[in-house]
């Protein structure tokens, strides 16, 4: 299987990079600062994951009460399983994740500009006529009204990284459960090309705070005097700071980490869903908090004015039918694949 997942993670990896280098726009240096930073980010993450799981490893192993000669058996094992694997289960997922990201940055700032954000109108036609006539984030305002709640909701919306960053390294770096492992990489990288850079592209929008700013619906004022407000109120609610950092750098045309302006469908949303989806593959009640904080930061993403309600909606979905399709794909490939290297003389089966 190891190697059907690997082959699938570069195809992916080479399929973004490509789409994104083949738009007009696109010169080779413009990858050069994400590159940068997503190497740096890259390898820390790597070695500090590592690190992290070896001190686990030995703390489980001293707990548990191992003879010391045995509290490294699981180094040994997993050493001896990425040596059987030439280490492309640890170096395939690391170098997909700086490619990709750095392709979605340069597709995200570079490319999507060009777009127009032309699909605004259309999105709150459509959270009307889901929400019965009401502007979503009427809602959630009423709901969660206070200044306080609104800290609450920032600093959790924006605390995504972090989860974001630990799945990936552990999945990257894991040697049991290789078919969640593999659904979980898989829907990351897919993901980030999928929904991320075409359909970004296909859907263009900037989303309800930059009414005003990069598109006309007149539609979101009461919204954004409110957050304002709430900002006053209480320090310490990021929200209107990173939107305006984002609009100041999509006018100075910033490629960087972070920068670019994109709402539906919603990242933010799909990686909340692949969480959700790799806990399940843990335990159905960590599944369930999986799904809980999805539809926290669902509601958040309209709640502090990033997205309409169907970016999430969209996102997730397709979150679930990726990951629905790799579960089926992977290891009718992986069999297959066995099936065919049996059957030569002298080859073993993978």
């Amino acid at each position: 299987m190891d190697r059907i997942v690997n082959r699938i993670f570069l195809i992916v990896t080479g399929a973004i990079f490509a789409w994104t280098w083949a738009a007009p726009a696109v010169s080779l240096h413009h990858f050069a600062v994400p590159l940068a930073h997503y190497i740096g980010l890259g390898l820390s993450m790597w070695t500090a994951g590592a690190l992290i799981l070896f001190c686990f490893g030995l703390i489980r192993q001293a707990a548990g009460g191992s003879a010391q000669a045995d509290r490294l058996g699981f180094v040994k094992t997993w050493l001896v399983h990425q040596r059987q694997e030439r280490f492309l289960n640890v170096i395939v997922p690391l170098v997909a994740f700086i490619v990709t990201m750095a392709s979605f940055t340069v597709h995200k700032t570079v490319v999507l500009p060009g777009y127009g954000f032309t699909w605004d109108a259309d999105f709150i036609a459509w959270d009307r006529a889901l929400f019965l006539g009401h502007d979503p984030w009427t809602l959630s305002h009423a709901v969660f009204g206070s200044a306080t709640a609104t800290w609450w909701i920032d600093q959790f919306y924006h605390a995504w990284f972090y989860p974001m960053i630990i799945a990936y390294v552990v999945c990257g770096l894991m040697v049991a459960g290789p078919l969640v492992r593999a659904c979980y990489i898989g829907t990351f990288l897919i993901s980030w090309f999928v929904i991320g850079c075409v359909l970004a592209g296909m859907l263009a929008s900037a989303g309800p705070v930059y009414d005003g700013a990069l598109f006309e619906a007149d539609v979101f004022e009461p919204l954004k005097t409110r957050l304002a407000a709430q900002a006053d109120a209480v320090p310490g609610i990021a929200s209107q700071l990173f939107q305006a950092e984002l609009l100041a750098g999509f006018e100075r045309g910033a490629i960087g980490l972070g920068y670019g302006i994109s709402a539906m469908p919603s990242m933010h949303v799909a990686l909340a869903a692949m969480w959700a989806l790799l806990f399940f593959g843990v335990s159905r009640w960590l599944g369930l908090v999986g799904m809980v904080y999805t539809v926290f930061i669902w509601v958040g993403s309209v709640h502090l004015g990033w997205h309409y309600a169907v970016d999430g909606l969209v996102s997730s979905a397709l979150v679930v039918a990726i990951w629905g399709a790799l579960r089926v794909l992977i290891p009718r490939l992986a069999s297959g694949k066995t099936v065919e290297r049996a059957a030569l003389p002298g080859v073993p089966g993978e």
